[in-house]
């Protein structure tokens, strides 16, 4: 069991750190792969202290950085909270074709490259 003063305290430090690694990347101070290392280290002391929505928002930043080389709106992004938790999709239910439906496509285009 994690104490209370010390998970708020490393949720902290871990808010204010991801707010260095984010300033930094964007002034050119430190490179994408230093940034993704300051990242997963900040992931894993997410994970020690179980704090789920920190572990979201660096893995959205990782795949973010990870994704893209202009990183000039990236501390403004953060700052608007576009890593933080989004909603989740609608509950529409997903229709999922079924195997037979599968086949006869995958013919027609079978049938398609012989003619």
């Amino acid at each position: 069991m994690i104490d209370k003063t010390i998970k708020s305290r490393a949720v902290m430090f871990v808010k204010s750190e991801m707010e260095r690694v984010v300033r930094d990347l964007e002034s050119g101070i430190i490179t994408r792969d230093q940034a993704i290392g300051s990242l997963n280290t900040l992931f894993n002391i997410a994970s020690g202290i179980e704090d789920t929505m920190q572990m979201q928002m660096i893995c959205r930043m990782i795949s973010y950085i990870r994704t893209t080389s202009f990183y000039g709106q990236i501390k403004k992004m953060y700052a608007n909270k576009m890593f933080h938790d989004q909603p989740a999709p609608s509950s529409a239910p997903v229709q999922v074709p079924a195997a037979e439906e599968i086949a006869v496509s995958s013919m027609k285009i079978l049938e398609k490259i012989v003619r």
